[in-house]
């Protein structure tokens, strides 16, 4: 709680009312679901690495990045990588200082399907957590994770 900012007494209304700020950022343990704001995209031959950021998809046959909207100064996006051999690594998710980021490498042939979905005009995108339930989407209501019991 930021005590620059104190609590509203009774009497202030309207103009003089004061107010507490809201916390916006997301809870990263669990899974936020975000509208892709922007989306880039890069085919490649499947004969070398792709890396950027310290992430490496090897065989690369092409890369979706995956952008929203900046949230409590952390810009967010998903990395989702296509390849020809084997996903060596597991999904994953991180957060720096300058963004939230979450990481998925899928096989080759899921590429052009992906890009369609990335593309499109309602594109949302799933990240969080330990990475492992991120995931694209072209409506929101599909990314929703169900409450616990």
């Amino acid at each position: 709680m930021n005590t620059n900012y104190p609590t509203r007494a009774p009497r202030h209304r309207g103009l003089f009312q004061q107010f507490s700020p809201l916390h916006l950022a997301p809870e990263w343990e669990q899974y936020s679901v975000i509208k892709a704001r922007g989306v880039r995209t890069i085919a490649l031959g499947g004969h070398a690495p792709y890396a950027t950021s310290g992430w490496v998809v090897e065989q690369a046959v092409g890369c979706i990045e995956l952008i929203g909207a900046k949230v409590a100064g952390l810009g967010q996006m998903l990395l989702i990588g296509f390849t020809l051999g084997e996903p060596a690594a597991p999904a994953g998710f991180e957060v720096t200082t300058t963004d939230a980021i979450g990481t998925l490498i899928l096989p080759a042939h899921c590429f052009a399907a992906c890009v369609a979905i990335a593309t499109g005009q309602n594109a949302h995108f799933r990240i969080g957590g330990d990475g492992q339930l991120n995931a694209i989407g072209s409506d929101p209501s599909l990314l929703q994770m169900p409450s616990p019991l």
